[in-house]
């Protein structure tokens, strides 16, 4: 490579993938791989972002081959690795930093929904080979055999036993692949992109403020609106999940409740900018509104107390076609909400 490739202005895309390969390699912080793509690009450019992918990934792919050559593993092995990894790392880079090359003219809004979709088949096609591979069906009936001999060691109520038994591998492959077709494939990576673009950001106010300048604002789910023809798509979908499920048609089933997921999904977020709207009046006492903040992420994290708490939200999202809750509404296309947002 030239001295130009690698020359003092490339130091923080070279930093950049340098770390997101650590974040790939090191398993359990592998979920963060995403995040330094999304400091450079809210950071600095689209360039720099796109600097370093064209960096990561052949750095990436020669040493999963590399890795595979010392374990003896075939190289195939580590193809559907790569393809996840390319995949996700361009599917967000579009979304955060699009090249104008490509002339997007997409809402960041539009573009996340889009990228989710197109990032869940991909999750979902690489999730499902290995399903079907006999050594994951043999690990997961493994894994369930020792469930079962922990809990009978530890005296666990005898219902609680007779329940897990009657669980085989089989049984949970077959209710992870339903659940991962019917939307579980299209929230994980809602999830992905949303929290690594939080996280970028995060990480992008702070590296201003510790130099003492301020990050400029940014739209947030106070202003997201999702246009008052969705709830007709939601009705519909909802409607036609039930009478799929019914005549059984599995197929159309699958696509309809990947359109409903959607749906719900941009009510949540609509939902998420009441919420965040009522948060943020100048009439209410800083106290009350750090108290309910603080109870707000209780809540998240409270099992069973988190579903009502989502699904209230998503409720009140939807209740916003017929009761304006915010009392101005901006003219222009939704766009990607942000911190405390997105």
């Amino acid at each position: 490579m030239s001295q130009e490739f690698f020359g003092k202005k490339h130091i923080p895309a070279i930093i950049g993938a340098g770390i997101c390969l650590f974040f790939v390699k090191s398993g359990i912080f592998s979920i963060f791989f995403l995040v330094p793509i999304g400091f450079l690009g809210f950071k600095y450019n689209y360039r720099m972002a796109w600097y370093a992918l064209v960096l990561a990934i052949p750095a990436n792919l020669i040493m999963s081959l590399g890795s595979a050559s010392l374990r003896s593993v075939p190289f195939t092995a580590t193809l559907w690795d790569n393809l996840y990894f390319i995949s996700m790392a361009l599917i967000f880079a579009l979304i955060i930093a699009p090249p104008p090359q490509l002339n997007i003219k997409l809402s960041g809004a539009a573009r996340f929904m889009i990228g989710s979709c197109l990032g869940a088949l991909v999750f979902t096609g690489i999730f499902y080979r290995a399903m079907i591979s006999p050594g994951f069906s043999d690990y997961v009936n493994y894994m369930m055999r020792v469930l079962v001999s922990v809990y009978q060691s530890s005296g666990s109520d005898v219902v609680q036993k007779a329940l897990l038994e009657s669980f085989t591998g089989e049984a949970v492959l077959k209710v992870v692949k339903s659940v991962l077709f019917r939307g579980g494939g299209l929230v994980s990576c809602v999830f992905l992109f949303f929290l690594s673009r939080q996280l970028s950001l995060v990480l992008v106010r702070l590296s201003f403020r510790i130099k003492g300048r301020v990050f400029p604002a940014m739209k947030t789910f106070m202003v997201f609106h999702v246009s008052p023809a969705l709830i007709w798509v939601l009705s519909l979908s909802l409607l036609l999940v039930v009478l799929s499920r019914v005549a059984r048609l599995e197929i159309p089933e699958i696509f309809l409740w990947n359109i409903l997921i959607i749906c719900i999904i941009l009510y949540f977020a609509q939902g998420l900018g009441i919420v965040q709207f009522f948060l943020s009046r100048p009439s209410m006492l800083p106290f009350l509104r750090l108290f309910l903040i603080v109870l707000f992420i209780v809540l998240i994290f409270s099992p069973v107390v988190n579903v009502i708490l989502f699904v209230g939200i998503i409720l009140l999202g939807i209740a916003e076609n017929w009761a304006p809750f915010r009392a101005s509404k901006p003219n222009g296309p939704p766009s990607t909400p942000e911190a405390g947002g997105s």
